[in-house]
């Protein structure tokens, strides 16, 4: 990992070697497409045009995911606060760290020096929102991190913090399997110590009417979200998908509690990716599957903290109790 020079003697930034997130990319679409059930992993959603379509899904009527979870935080970011103190703030997946500024707001409101330290996969958002956030608050010292950070949760040892606050929002722990994400919460609870807290964004179980359009809304946007894994795959991995001859679909499996979005093909065809050095074959109405995003009840998010040593001390509900922030401690 390089640091790297910055504009700012208040920010830091560190960054994993391309390259090798380039390897990885391709090996995962090898492996990926030419699965039975072919699949891609939706981390790869976000690079920097991704993440600008996400966050047009995010103004959607019905992408109620953001708006829930905005209201609790901007509601209870002084509640929320009080419980974390000063230590340090540490986010996975932070994003354009829209929620996240009424959070560094009660940071700044207590008017001490405090480290922010968020981690994304995406280096430009992460890089431009790291910027503006040192330019926006007086008090704020911020070490960013581009890396890859699902399948490794320890890579935040490497800030060195002696007590943190380690957040994950945004329901994104709803795209690993109930076993990874159980995996993913022991080794975070792992390097935690007695007085760290985590707190995570966790979308919660309700009606399909409710669910199923927040993820295939009418203008189409998500659509575009999706087809964006193969317009990268195009350019990074020298791939020939015409992203339009694939279908956006989203539907709820209510025996596994979750949404899936897949790619459908709509007619036969070959799929020339030079850096794989393969062609994928797909039949006329045969899926990749892009994502699976879990749904909890508040009991199931309870359990999944105790399944991976973690205590549930405090939670946070907007008022249509669609969305839950939850405050773990380590056993």
């Amino acid at each position: 990992m390089e640091t790297e020079a910055t504009p700012n003697k208040r920010f830091q930034f560190h960054d994993m070697d391309v390259a090798v997130h380039r390897n990885t990319f391709a090996r995962d679409v090898a492996i990926g497409l030419t699965a039975p059930q072919k699949w891609l992993p939706p981390k790869y959603f976000y690079d920097q045009r991704g993440s600008q379509i996400y966050e047009q899904i995010c103004a959607l009527p019905e992408y109620y995911l953001y708006r829930a979870e905005l209201e609790i935080l901007s509601t209870y970011a002084a509640e929320i606060h009080a419980e974390i103190g000063h230590l340090a703030l540490v986010e996975f997946g932070s994003g354009y760290a829209r929620k996240t500024r009424y959070l560094l707001a009660a940071y700044e409101w207590a008017g001490q020096p405090f480290r922010y330290c968020p981690v994304d996969i995406s280096r430009e958002i992460l890089w431009d929102t790291a910027n503006r956030l040192v330019q926006e608050y007086t008090h704020i010292e911020i070490s960013a991190m581009h890396t890859d950070f699902a399948g490794e949760p320890e890579v935040i040892q490497a800030f060195q913090l002696e007590k943190k606050a380690v957040a994950f929002f945004g329901s994104s722990l709803g795209n690993f399997t109930p076993e990874e994400s159980v995996e993913f919460l022991r080794r975070t609870a792992a390097i935690l110590g007695p007085e760290d807290v985590f707190l995570l964004g966790i979308d919660l179980k309700k009606s399909p009417a409710i669910l199923v359009p927040a993820y295939d809304d009418a203008q189409g946007v998500t659509a575009a979200f999706n087809q964006n894994v193969l317009h990268r795959i195009n350019y990074e991995l020298g791939g020939q998908f015409d992203p339009q001859t694939f279908e956006h679909v989203a539907l709820y499996n209510a025996e596994r509690g979750r949404i899936e979005m897949h790619l459908r093909s709509r007619l036969p065809q070959h799929v020339p990716i030079a850096k794989i050095e393969q062609a994928i074959s797909f039949r006329k109405d045969e899926t990749i599957h892009t994502e699976s995003s879990y749904k909890y009840t508040a009991n199931e998010v309870r359990d999944l903290g105790h399944r991976a040593n973690l205590v549930l001390r405090r939670t946070w509900f907007d008022a249509r109790r669609y969305f839950l922030v939850a405050l773990f401690q380590s056993h």
